[in-house]
């Protein structure tokens, strides 16, 4: 997929996460991510409620791993489909198209960090305003809940992610160029590390802790 740009400012995400420490309380959270009480902020975020707040966005990013129905390696069967469409120049695409895929992907799986995007980007083209802020505001707190978990620079400040998708994800939002990756195993704690390209922010990678992805948090 060609590199999509993003209208976040990577300058005002940078200075907000790099350096301070993981903030994000999983123990909290999985006590406030009962079915019941899940169900209901993820109803909450379907209905694109504009009150959620970035607490709630943590519960609603991380509580998917404290359900039952939890798959981390799921995938809609269109989402292949999409990615390829998505890599055809800008000018060559159909977004009524794009938003054909992005609603059947986002039905099964709403917190789809890249269809959430493609979705604001359709609107955006096709001159509907008011609906591609709506799905960017989404992209945007989703993000903002992983980086908020740390800087990404060593393990103990290590970005938690919930799927090996949503670390390109990250990587695609601050514009860096993925270049490898390598497993670790360090004190019973999983990470991948993310090599990089060259980039304006002198990372050569970036730490992802995904315990949650291997259902080892407890």
């Amino acid at each position: 997929m060609k590199k999509i740009l993003i209208l976040l400012s990577l300058t005002h995400l940078i200075s907000n996460s790099y350096g301070q420490n993981n903030s994000i309380d999983l123990k909290k959270i999985k006590q406030n991510s009962t079915k019941e009480k899940y169900d209901e902020l993820l109803s909450r975020y379907i209905q694109h409620d504009s009150t959620l707040s970035l607490n709630d966005y943590q519960i609603i990013y991380y509580g998917q791993a404290f359900q039952e129905n939890f798959k981390p390696n799921a995938r809609h069967d269109s989402s292949r489909a999409l990615n390829k469409y998505m890599s055809n120049s800008l000018n060559n695409i159909e977004f009524r198209k794009v938003l054909n895929y992005t609603q059947m992907i986002l039905k099964d799986y709403p917190l789809n960090i890249k269809e959430v995007y493609f979705t604001g980007l359709a609107y955006e083209k096709l001159g509907l305003i008011d609906s591609s802020k709506i799905w960017y505001n989404k992209y945007h707190q989703l993000i903002k809940t992983i980086m908020d978990s740390g800087d990404g620079k060593k393990e103990k400040s290590a970005f938690i992610v919930i799927s090996v998708t949503d670390e390109y994800n990250l990587l695609n939002a601050l514009g860096l160029q993925f270049m490898g990756q390598a497993l670790i195993s360090k004190k019973d704690k999983h990470y991948d590390i993310m090599s990089l390209a060259k980039n304006e922010f002198g990372l050569e990678q970036l730490y992802f802790d995904i315990d949650l992805f291997f259902g080892k948090w407890d």
